[in-house]
């Protein structure tokens, strides 16, 4: 199949070169329409699950609402954990699938599931309602409002009704989330005297606006000739047409509402605000679509800004349109990854030609890279894949194989072509091509296998780094199909009877260096095999000391602090402390915009109670350095608020802790049991535990007990007494502190609801609920405390649950890099100091249990790769002690991957573990071409088996493997030099694994493999009598 492939292209060389002229074309198209983003979506398949309930507390809104919601959506299929927030008049449960599900279908089984339960929850409570279909990321950017001109419920207005329904229909955007103020809606504020005067019930007055407001539709007339639709209208209904309402008296009579009670447009129910630039405004905050291209979004998303301009010049709105741009950190990202590709692409060429002093075999070599690369490239786009940092990451590894690739052919047509006649070009070519291909398809088959066990990771681990395996596997196949192609043709085409060129005086010093040592080595065998492994076991022990990290820290250039308050602290408290927290954090010289969300929005995902927030740091451009002394400024900032307890994340940091454990810290401990105070006790004990450990940073318990309650417990005795039935107390209770939504009020395109309040006097005062009036069926009105006890109690603001279980969670940040041996310590800890009460038990989660998880699939994918391994090289060999000899060299190649970990920090990132997979394919593929080269000369050639014949092989590999490390470490170079800056902090301490492991590699392949050749190796077979048919 191979010769006759090679053949083909052969005989249509202009044809082959046309088609790959067609793949180059079609990259650049590929590369114009694919979809960018830092990295691949992370998170699997969740639907958010959001209901309201006004006026419920949590313990209400737990077992009214999500209990039973949670009980209809558990046996749905594909299920893989429920988790849940009950808080003060909202039900959060994100319900997470297996990995795989389709998001859509998903989506359909949840909808189908809560289909039967809605019917059961109780009056007043929403339906559910499914959040929309995001990103991994979710944040597609934030925009802030404010104006000196509009009050803070006009402001809240435009945003609601002018500028998020223009966002909604920009293409890319999944959802609006408006925090800042509350939504309009007008308040009829009872007078409670008046009403016991005139003998009116709630109910009258409630009837009475329902009847002013009610909408019907008209239909149509049908004349002879046309249709005529009916319209009815109220006419304008505001403030006055609803106070000139008739109520109907206990006398028989009728009084106007307008007696009874001060109407007007107020806010409604406020359950969080938002600062901008520590000043009161509006924060509008976007989510992106799942599997939008986030960059052509944000760039959607500021058009319609900029269209809308005029209108926020008319309104003296200021916009700040930027306060968290997630598109910046891709545009740096992506910008400085493509500036290290083409950097280490030109670095290529100059040593191709450095190497072999012929422009024409350069080209051939060098035009292998863009074709492999694109073409790797179109097949992901094919698959639906992004372009983001971890395929580009592949690519850039792959580049030392890709041209490895050309450069064995190429130098072998050459080498075959010198001193040929014209008339037998094509013969040759054919020869030399086929020659070379039977141990490079074995050598591409093992980097296949070695490069599966990341392929097949799972979770987030998986999501990561399984698009970089793919990427580099599809590099390597690429560059296979190209070298098999394109090559020979383009060697038919631009080569003529080549002359023999002199090869550079670099090369020869080396080549002469490396025969003189070579024999001293060979010399010495036993000393080879004690210093191999000698070298191996004091690398894999310095490995195990390692510390571990699932993921860096990201330069994203973008902080999320988290705060919360005293457990109770009114939202009045909070707003005050965050403008001071602000206007101190805005003075730090690096930070560019701050904005912050207090408690949570009416449609929001987060159950914050008012006492919690988020705050959003922007940085102003800078390095690495720049960042350190922003974070540095923003604890010390923190540490002068004592009341406040902090956390300090990235964005990504925060999204990806979310996505492992449910929690944004990278440590998490889950306390399940079904007593609330026992769950409050054992966490209280852990925290004091884990914060006595090294390192230990944001130790806090999630949602802490605390939270005043008034609790009212209606008497049913004493409300028989006096003739009161419980709705009528509870109408009474709604009214004064939730209202009562009477009716709704429609006007062009917006929808304002009318509202029964008590005025805001009574609602502010807890201790007026005693003398709050309940009017009994007779008429007469009776205080709610003569027929219910009332106390103030301690609550809480959000109970959480996890799989069927009522959940506590600690969560903490390690200041240390270390996060593994961090969570070893806490648990260690927890372990020596923590008593558990009966019926409760603990889950770890986070960062550092994911490091866990990820090392044991790494570790088990890579035993069930090395049994295929061993196969392979078996079947290419012809026995167990060629594939025994060319492994036993690989773990002293990877010894220095261990020195560059150990230089930078000692810290093993799941990228470096990536970093020794890929090493270690690289250091057998060199093995195996080596061993093959051997036995074609033996074996094909008829040379003896001796060291003059060893030092030949070798001699002839020297310039493609020192070329290939040459070009793999120019190619990596770049990421390596830029560990740490944006885009580079997966790929960065990859690059260095490898690039040490280079020398060591190199010098197995030169030096200690060929002695151990000699002392162990017979050839008896030829590579290519085992190898499959390829023609």
């Amino acid at each position: 199949m191979l010769n006759r492939l090679v053949r083909w292209c052969l005989h249509y060389p202009w044809m082959v070169v046309g088609a790959g002229l067609l793949l180059l074309l079609f990259g650049i198209v590929v590369i114009e329409r694919a979809s960018y983003d830092v990295f691949p979506e992370f998170v699997p398949a969740q639907v958010t699950v959001q209901t309201e309930a006004p006026g419920f507390v949590a313990e209400q809104v737990e077992a009214l609402v999500t209990r039973p919601l949670e009980n209809a959506i558990n046996g749905a299929n594909g299920v893989e954990a429920v988790r849940s927030d009950s808080a003060q008049g909202l039900s959060v449960i994100r319900v997470i699938f297996r990995e795989g599900s389709d998001p859509l279908r998903a989506r359909q089984v949840i909808a189908e599931a809560l289909a039967g339960a809605t019917s059961a929850l109780p009056t007043g409570v929403a339906p559910p309602r499914l959040s929309p279909l995001t990103s991994s990321t979710m944040d597609l950017i934030k925009i802030g409002l404010v104006s000196d001109k509009l009050d803070q419920r006009q402001l809240r207005a435009f945003a609601d009704w002018t500028l998020r329904p223009r966002l909604l229909a920009t293409r890319g955007v999944a959802g609006a989330t408006v925090y800042g103020s509350a939504e309009s809606r007008f308040e009829v504020r009872l007078k409670p005297a008046e009403l016991a005067a005139r003998q009116v019930s709630l109910s009258e007055v409630s009837n009475a606006i329902a009847a002013v407001t009610a909408v019907r539709g008209g239909g149509f007339a049908e004349t002879a000739n046309q249709r005529i639709l009916v319209r009815p209208s109220n006419g304008t209904i505001d403030a006055a047409a609803l106070g000139s309402a008739l109520v109907p008296t206990g006398s028989g009579g009728s009084i106007a509402l307008r007696d009874l009670a001060d109407i007007t447009l107020a806010a409604g129910p406020q359950f969080g605000d938002a600062l901008v630039m520590g000043r009161p405004g509006v924060l509008v905050s976007l989510s992106s679509q799942y599997g939008a291209n986030t960059l052509d979004a944000t760039r959607a998303v500021e058009a319609t800004l900029t269209d809308m301009k005029p209108l926020f010049a008319a309104q003296g709105i200021k916009v700040f349109p930027a306060l968290h741009r997630p598109a910046n950190f891709i545009e740096t990202a992506l910008h400085g990854m493509s500036i290290d590709l083409l950097i280490g692409a030109a670095m290529i060429g100059l040593i191709l030609f450095a190497f072999l002093r012929n422009l024409r075999v350069a080209l051939i070599a060098f035009i292998s890279i863009p074709l492999s690369l694109l073409a790797a490239l179109i097949v992901l786009y094919l698959m639906g894949q992004s372009i983001n940092t971890m395929t580009l990451g592949g690519l850039t590894v792959a580049l030392g194989v890709v041209v490895d690739d050309a450069v064995v052919g190429v130098e072998n047509i050459v080498r075959r072509l010198r001193g040929a006649s014209p008339a037998g070009r094509r013969g040759i070519i054919s020869d030399a091509t086929v020659e070379v291909r039977a141990p490079v398809v074995y050598a591409t088959y093992l980097l296949a296998l070695t490069i599966a066990p990341i392929l097949f990771l799972t979770g987030l681990q998986g999501a990561f780094f399984a698009p970089l395996a793919l990427a580099f596997l599809l590099a390597v196949l690429a560059s296979l199909l190209v070298a098999v192609t394109i090559t020979p043709a383009l060697a038919l085409l631009l080569l003529g009877r080549t002359e023999p060129h002199p090869e550079p005086a670099f090369l020869l010093r080396a080549k002469d260096w490396h025969r003189r040592r070579l024999e001293g080595i060979c010399g010495n065998p036993r000393g080879v095999v004690t210093a191999t492994i000698v070298t191996s076991l004091i690398g894999l022990a310095g490995l195990m000391a390692f510390g571990g990290e699932l993921l860096p820290a990201f330069r994203e250039g973008h902080y999320v602090l988290k705060v919360n308050g005293p457990v109770g602290a009114s939202m009045g408290w909070m707003r005050e402390t965050s403008v001071r927290l602000s206007k101190d954090l805005l003075a730090i010289p690096q930070i560019a915009t701050v904005e912050q969300q207090i408690g949570r929005a009416e449609a929001g995902e987060d159950p914050f109670p008012p006492n919690q927030g988020e705050v959003h740091v922007e940085l102003k451009p800078g390095g690495a350095g720049s960042e350190d002394r922003a974070l540095s400024g923003i604890r010390a900032t923190l540490a002068r608020y004592p009341a406040l307890q902090s956390a300090t994340l990235t964005f990504l940091g925060d999204r990806i802790g979310e996505s492992l454990s449910g929690e944004t810290a990278q440590f998490a401990v889950s306390i399940y049991g079904p007593d609330l105070d026992a769950l409050d006790r054992t966490a209280g004990d852990i925290a004091k535990a884990v914060a006595a450990v090294p390192g230990a940073a944001d130790v806090k318990v999630n949602s802490p007990p605390g939270t005043p309650l008034l609790s009212i417990a209606l008497d049913p005795r004493r409300m028989a007494a006096y003739g009161v039935t419980p709705t009528d107390a509870n109408d009474a209770i709604e009214i004064a502190f939730q209202g009562h939504v009477a009716g709704e009020v429609a006007e062009a395109d917006r929808v304002t609801e009318v509202a029964l309040v008590l005025p805001s006097e009574l609602r502010q005062d807890p201790e007026s609920v005693a003398r709050l009036l309940v009017r009994s069926a007779d008429g007469s009105t009776v205080r709610l405390s003569d027929i219910a006890q009332i106390t103030l109690n301690e609550g809480r603001s959000t109970i959480a649950r996890e799989g069927g279980q009522r959940r506590q969670v600690l969560t903490a940040n390690p200041t240390r890099k270390d996060a593994a041996g961090f969570a070893r310590d806490a648990s260690a800890a927890i372990a020596a100091h923590v008593h558990l009460p009966p019926g409760v038990s603990l889950g770890f989660s986070g960062v550092a249990e994911g490091q866990k998880a990820a090392t044991r699939q790494v570790a088990f994918n890579v035993s069930i790769a090395a049994i295929g391994i061993v196969a392979l090289l078996i079947l290419a060999f012809g026995g167990w002690r060629p594939a025994m000899l060319i492994l036993a060299g690989t773990p002293f190649a990877l010894v220095g991957g261990v020195v560059a970990i150990a230089m930078s920090g000692g810290v093993l990132s799941l990228g470096a573990l990536v970093g020794f997979v890929t090493l270690f394919g690289i250091a057998a593929r060199n093995a195996i071409l080596l061993v093959s080269h051997v036995d074609h000369l033996v074996e094909e050639e008829g040379t003896d088996f001796s060291l003059p014949t060893i030092l030949r092989a070798t001699e002839e590999r020297v310039t493609p493997i020192l070329m290939t490390a040459l070009v793999t470490a120019l190619g990596l170079l770049p990421l390596a030099l830029e560990t740490g800056q944006a885009g580079r902090e997966v790929q960065g301490p990859m690059a260095l694994v490898i690039l040490g492991g280079l020398f060591t590699s190199t010098l197995m392949s030169l030096l200690f493999l060929p002695a151990l050749i000699l002392q162990y190796r017979h050839p008896r077979c030829r590579v290519s009598d085992s190898a499959p048919d390829f023609g």
